[in-house]
């Protein structure tokens, strides 16, 4: 809860009146750990090393100077200036899930076969299928090019799964990356009693995320006979790949009031974040089919029967006059600090972020907008704060805190089935050790254990609105993220 606090690299990210509270010029580095666990509900293991859910990642939380650029006598008593990285973001978080025994109905192929016959995909003449330029339609190309989809002339169809095969689905979801803060900020001190800053936050983004899907098809009363489906499927798997990285532009200006020696109010304002984004894409699909037949199409087949399909779908790139303008919520944030018997240090923050006010600007893709939809779907997030320290000794202090941030969904969305899990509630337990060893050297160590609950989700759907029963489902899911962080910071001052 540092919104009242100050004299700490952090500030220039938080309320960059803290930085007008430092009293010599400072250079610190903070170097991170982070321990991702990310258990789901709702498959039919959670435990095994075939999909693993962890992520531990070493990794740069914070790194700077403040330096003193004046000191006076009068009412400005302080002008300081810096130049910060602060990590706000990380991204880096595996998931899997698995289910066992689903209907054949429910495969992948029955989705993008539906999709193919609703759309009206073609093939050419000859059999063969181009990918085209929308990618929306790659997952279908990729299906008919591996044999889970066929064509004739009456449509789309499905000849290599027999409706009575049971679909074992797996799914792995790896994400790596983060977004950091290059902060330019300068505080005032005006007689130690009132506190001005503001920063100008660059912020870069990376973020590459692959979702891992396969299904193993399997017949439990045994397999078809060859002569009624002379190919038959034995395992699909199908990998996507999406990578964004581009950069973004924000101000921040924040004030502090000491009114009493004890007691500090604080206030600061994040301007949205114009982002530029650049997006690629790329997706393949491998399989094996094992001739069961007297390969009535002549395919070229291993020794041992099996035929091996291995597809790359084209990379999707937009950057340069293509790339995608984002814009991120606002925030406010208010907070109060109070020092008692000059041991004791107790703070609260609240802050607001607007989600209702993301937007979606000169989007490649001609007329896609979303406003109506994030209008609709998404509110103004609270989230609280509050925080302690106690300073045993002049040199050894202790600290702990709790962090709850509500839901950025209005409350009709909070039990919304997804393709894609969206966070519901956040919660933090953090503890520190701060040691002074002299006036120009401090150590401090911080442990964060935080958990982020998310929407159910599901790895695809297909929806029949017509006739319900023939939607085309997985298995529903939720997941959980778990997360370890641990800091050191070295910090000088002189």
């Amino acid at each position: 809860a540092f919104t009242a606090l100050g004299a700490d690299m952090a500030s220039a990210s938080i309320n960059p009146a803290g930085i007008g509270m430092y009293l010599n010029s400072d250079i610190s580095i903070t170097p991170l750990m982070t321990f991702t666990k990310s258990p789901t509900e709702g498959g039919d293991f959670n435990n095994s090393s075939a999909f693993k859910d962890r992520s531990d990642r070493f990794s740069l939380a914070s790194a700077g100077g403040v330096f003193t650029a004046y000191r006076g006598t009068g009412a400005l008593t302080n002008f300081n200036v810096g130049f910060v990285y602060n990590r706000i973001a990380d991204f880096n978080q595996n998931v899997k899930f698995a289910s066992f025994g689903n209907d054949a109905t429910q495969s992948m192929a029955n989705a993008l076969c539906t999709l193919s016959n609703v759309d009206g995909l073609m093939t050419n003449a000859d059999g063969t299928m181009p990918f085209g330029n929308d990618p929306y339609y790659w997952g279908a190309v990729l299906a008919y090019k591996n044999g889970l989809t066929n064509k004739d002339d009456q449509g789309w169809f499905i000849d290599r799964i027999a409706p009575y095969a049971e679909i074992d689905q797996y799914t792995a979801i790896q994400s790596r990356g983060s977004i950091g803060e290059y902060a330019i900020t300068a505080g005032m001190n005006f007689s130690d009693i009132f506190y001005l800053g503001a920063t100008l936050g660059i912020q870069s983004v990376n973020y590459r995320r692959t979702i891992f899907y396969g299904e193993n098809y399997i017949y439990p009363n045994g397999y078809p006979a060859g002569g009624d489906m002379p190919y038959q499927l034995d395992y699909m798997n199908y990998s996507q790949q999406s990578h964004i990285t581009g950069t973004g532009l924000n101000f921040k200006v924040g004030m502090t009031l000491r009114p009493l020696h004890w007691l500090r109010l604080g206030v600061a304002y994040h301007t949205p974040t114009y982002y530029s984004l650049a997006h690629k894409y790329t997706s393949e699909m491998w399989s094996s089919t094992y001739s069961a037949g007297n390969n009535p199409d002549g395919y070229d087949l291993s020794p041992d029967g099996y035929m091996y399909d291995n597809v790359y779908s084209p990379e999707l790139i937009d950057d340069g006059p293509n790339s995608w303008d984002f814009r991120s919520p606002s925030r406010l944030l208010v907070g109060a600090a109070i020092t008692i018997a000059q041991r004791v240090i107790l703070s609260a923050d609240y802050e607001r972020s607007w989600y209702q006010s993301i937007r979606l600007r000169n989007a490649p893709i001609w007329g896609l907008d979303y406003t109506d939809t994030i209008e609709e779907v998404f509110k103004g997030s609270n989230t609280l704060r509050v925080g302690g320290e106690a300073f045993l000794t002049n040199f050894l202090a202790l600290r702990l805190g709790y962090i709850w941030s509500g839901s950025t969904l209005r409350e009709d969305y909070t039990n919304i089935l997804a393709s894609h899990p969206m966070p519901t509630e956040q919660k933090f337990l953090t503890a520190g050790l701060g040691i002074q060893f002299s006036s120009s050297f401090a150590i401090d160590l911080a442990y964060q254990y935080g958990t982020t609950n998310y929407t159910r989700h599901q790895a695809f759907y297909a929806v029949d609105y017509n006739d319900p029963t023939q939607d085309i489902t997985t298995r529903v899911m939720r997941n959980t993220t778990e997360r370890h962080i641990a800091v050191i910071s070295l910090d000088f001052r002189f």
